[in-house]
C-alpha cells in the first residue's frame, strides 16, 4: 500500500511538472486589467524572456504534416513523463533492497548475491545457493 501511495505521489508530481511547464497563459490572464496601455507595454517588455534562436531543423510543408509531427511529439513527451515516474519507483525499490540486504546481513551474517539463485528449504531450515541465474534471452533487433 505504501508503494502504491508513493507511486501515485510521483505520478502527480510529474503531471504537475508537465502542467507548469506549459504556456503561462493562466498567469497572464490574472494580471491587473486596470493598468493603462503604456504601463502594460513597459511591463511586457521587461517580462519578455530572451529566447535564443536555435538551429532550424525542419520546416513543415503544411498543417497536416505539422499535426502528424505534433502527435509524435506529444507521445514522446508523455513517454518522458512516464519514464520519470518509473525511474523514481525503481530508485525507491533499489533503496528497499539495500535496507533488506543490510537487515539480513546484520541478523544472519550473509548477503544474497543478486546474480545467483537460492533454495530455501523449510523442512531442514537451510538456504543453499542453487547456481547462477539463467542468461536472459538475446534482444530482438529493431527493424
Amino acid at each position: 500500500m505504501k508503494k502504491l501511495i508513493v507511486l501515485l505521489v510521483c505520478v502527480a508530481f510529474v503531471a504537475g511538472l508537465l502542467l507548469v511547464s506549459h504556456d503561462n497563459a493562466f498567469a497572464a490572464w490574472g494580471r491587473d486589467k486596470k493598468k493603462d496601455k503604456k504601463e502594460k507595454k513597459v511591463v511586457e517588455k521587461l517580462e519578455e524572456p530572451v529566447v535564443e534562436q536555435g538551429e532550424l531543423l525542419y520546416t513543415f510543408k503544411n498543417d497536416n504534416e505539422l499535426a502528424e509531427f505534433e502527435q509524435f511529439y506529444i507521445q514522446k513527451q508523455a513517454t518522458f513523463g512516464r519514464m520519470g515516474v518509473l525511474q523514481a519507483y525503481f530508485a525507491m525499490e533499489q533503496n528497499n533492497l539495500l535496507q533488506i540486504d543490510n537487515q539480513m546481513n546484520e541478523k544472519f551474517g550473509f548477503k544474497m548475491d543478486p546474480n545467483k539463485m537460492y533454495d530455501l528449504n523449510r523442512d531442514t531450515k537451510e538456504i543453499r545457493e542453487a547456481g547462477p541465474l539463467p542468461a536472459p534471452p538475446a534482444p530482438v533487433p529493431a527493424q
